[in-house]
């Protein structure tokens, strides 16, 4: 045979092509895929576009509905504490609390949950505190995820003016989140602007969740209960900390208990606070009991797109209606304290008005309270 026909033979059983037309079949190939690129590239900006002209009047609108709350607290609300009872359980009264409390300034409408400072929040009757501290390259700030926010030395400076000068008032500082190993320099700051004879401390032999559940009112005016995550942080360097989490069985100390589902307060408004809420406080009966029980009241942008304002913006009548059923509610001996963004004397005065239904105001004061409660509720 032929070294041409052995040749052929060879290409036919491997496959090589026979004529010399490949380059131009090549070139052919890459041209449609450019082609299909091109398209989906197109495709995927024109979705893009789409999203953005939809999403952002619907951002902005929603945005608007939350400003900063414009009414004056009035004493019964900055001063809330002096009308409730020395005797009551400091874990049974219902108390105001502040989501991401940090959060009001210089985030973005990403970042921000807030749109007052901790002062204003104070006069509007907040007594507990969401913080979270990261020992940034602009020094100690407050954060939210990815984004830093005020100086935490202003939030200290906030607290400290307040506890000096509302001697009837107790304050629960609850260190959620730490960043960039920012402990040591959270702390040693709380006690340069407040001062450690300001902080409750356990130095009795009880149990931490014993202790806390024996405090009264009349027990803690004027103080401070600090917390720190026991999941989140292994310091302990400072005999007034107190543990928070859900995990009681891991950490037995826990003596205030947060609870949290990312999925759960993802939901929509009306489901959130006909469902989820109920779902919280339910739990926490069941299966703990015992300290302070931080009802998480905020709905969470599961989306990262549309932000804090927005979501509260939908969810806050919602919310509203939910606190204020409690008054009569078989759910309402479970509830302690309820942490809302964007605290307003509303919202406020809401929670603090259940410590009527519960039996803690002061029988004096109790004309005085409400008459001045009405004024928001």
């Amino acid at each position: 045979m032929e070294n041409g026909s052995i040749l052929a033979v060879e290409e036919k059983e491997t496959g090589a092509p026979e004529t010399p037309g490949g380059g131009s079949d090549k070139a052919s190939q890459k041209k449609k895929i450019k082609k299909i690129l091109l398209i989906t590239l197109c495709a995927v900006l024109g979705v893009i576009v789409l999203a953005v002209v939809i999403l952002a009047p619907i951002i902005a609108t929603g945005n608007k509905v939350i400003v900063p709350d414009e009414q004056t607290p009035v004493y019964a609300l900055e001063n809330w504490m002096s009308y409730i009872s020395d005797d009551a359980p400091v874990t049974a009264i219902a108390i105001p609390g502040s989501h991401d409390s940090g959060c009001y300034d210089g985030m973005g409408y990403l970042g921000e949950t807030q749109n007052l400072s901790i002062a204003e929040q104070l006069a509007r009757g907040s007594r507990y505190f969401d913080i979270r501290v990261n020992d940034s390259t602009d020094g100690m700030v407050i954060y939210h995820g990815p984004l830093n926010g005020v100086d935490y030395a202003e939030v200290l400076e906030d607290i400290a003016q307040f506890v000096t000068t509302h001697p009837t008032e107790f304050l629960i500082l609850d260190f959620q989140h730490f960043k960039n190993d920012s402990e040591a320099g959270v702390f040693d700051m709380l006690e340069e602007y407040v001062g450690a004879e300001y902080f409750v401390v356990n130095d009795t032999h009880m149990r931490d969740a014993d202790f806390i559940e024996s405090l009264t009112v009349g027990d803690v005016r004027g103080k401070c209960i600090v917390y720190i995550d026991a999941e989140e942080t292994d310091y302990d360097e400072d005999e007034y900390l107190f543990y928070r989490g859900k995990d009681i069985e891991e950490y037995p100390e826990l003596s205030l208990i947060s609870l949290y589902e990312r999925s759960k307060n993802g939901k929509a408004a009306k489901a959130f606070a006909e469902e989820v809420l109920p779902s919280y406080v339910e739990q926490f009966g069941e299966e703990f009991g015992k300290g302070f029980f931080v009802l998480q009241s905020q709905l969470t942008d599961t989306l990262g797109v549309f932000g804090p304002a927005y979501r509260e913006g939908r969810a806050i009548e919602h919310i509203n209606g939910f606190v204020r059923g409690l008054y009569d509610s078989e759910l309402l001996d479970g509830v302690n304290i309820i942490m809302r963004d964007f605290v307003t004397c509303e919202k406020s005065a809401l929670t603090v008005r259940l410590n009527v239904a519960k039996g803690y105001v002061v029988d004096a004061k109790l004309a005085e309270f409400e008459e001045m409660l009405a004024l928001y509720v």
